[in-house]
């Protein structure tokens, strides 16, 4: 990424080896990069790459600057990342390449945001020529409103989400009433010989009580297996994609929905073995 000496304080990104980006570095397009963490780690340069050279898009750049680790955000490393002088990129780029623009501003605290963005997109709009009647060709965000987007997005998805693990409730609830009534009726002579020889009916509700437990936490751990599995294939699969993990909180949550799940609908097959006459259940064929 092609930045100024500017990017250092409006960032918080400092360095832990060497130095940044000066605004002579920008003047004489020095061919330099101060890189990250993850990078150095990726390109197994020592501890401090300082004086290093690295190939970028055919040319030799030599590093100045180790930023200092700033860890992951979104599950994505903040470390991966190579700063070089603005000018010094685009004069690599070339005419031919559309070079996209990014200009980050620091407020102080007491700074009106609505002002300073008025005042801003008055000035790209002047310095781009628009007339009134045509609509800005640039973008104009601040951080609350990023943040605003944000949320809109997780909240979108999380309702996505929502509504297939519901659904996937649903039809995996169902799937147990079925297996379990269909067991009911496959050990009715069974339970017959249970309640004959002293068992209570409330014995025979919480056999099957935890027999749809158990059978439900199987599947819960089954689907963990699974998405662990697909999460860790599409992770090695997409270069610089972040690796799957399943925090415990995530398990616990997983197997006690999969648990109430079993319980509330293994209830019908319990009841209904849990009613029936033993004489009747001896009978049965």
């Amino acid at each position: 990424m092609g930045t100024t000496y500017a990017y250092q304080d409006v960032s918080q990104s400092y360095t832990q080896h060497g130095r940044f980006l000066a605004q002579t570095d920008n003047l004489t397009r020095r061919r330099i990069a101060v890189i990250g963490d993850k990078v150095r780690e990726n390109l197994s340069l020592p501890d401090n790459p300082i004086n290093e050279y690295v190939d970028i898009g055919g040319e030799w750049f030599k590093i100045v600057g180790l930023l200092e680790s700033r860890g992951e955000m979104m599950g994505f490393s903040q470390d991966d990342i190579v700063l070089m002088p603005y000018a010094t990129m685009v004069s690599l780029q070339g005419n031919q390449a559309r070079t996209d623009i990014q200009i980050q501003l620091s407020l102080s605290e007491n700074t009106e945001v609505e002002y300073v963005t008025q005042q801003v997109t008055s000035l790209l709009r002047n310095a781009h020529d628009l007339d009134n009647d045509e609509d800005d060709d640039f973008i104009v965000q601040t951080a609350e409103q990023l943040m605003s987007s944000v949320e809109d997005i997780i909240g979108m998805v999380t309702i996505v989400i929502g509504g297939i693990v519901s659904i996937s409730l649903l039809v995996g609830g169902i799937g147990i009433m079925n297996i379990m009534l269909v067991s009911v009726t496959e050990r009715t002579r069974e339970i017959g010989i249970c309640k004959a020889i002293g068992a209570k009916r409330h014995h025979i509700l919480m056999q099957f009580l935890i027999e749809a437990l158990l059978l439900s936490l199987l599947g819960g751990l089954l689907g963990l297996a699974i998405g662990y599995g697909l999460g860790t294939l599409i992770s090695r699969s997409i270069d610089g994609f972040p690796p799957a993990s399943i925090p415990l909180w995530s398990v616990a949550l997983a197997l006690g929905f999969s648990g109430f799940v079993g319980i509330l609908f293994g209830i019908l097959p319990a009841a209904k073995a849990a009613n029936l006459d033993p004489i009747d259940a001896l009978r049965y064929e």
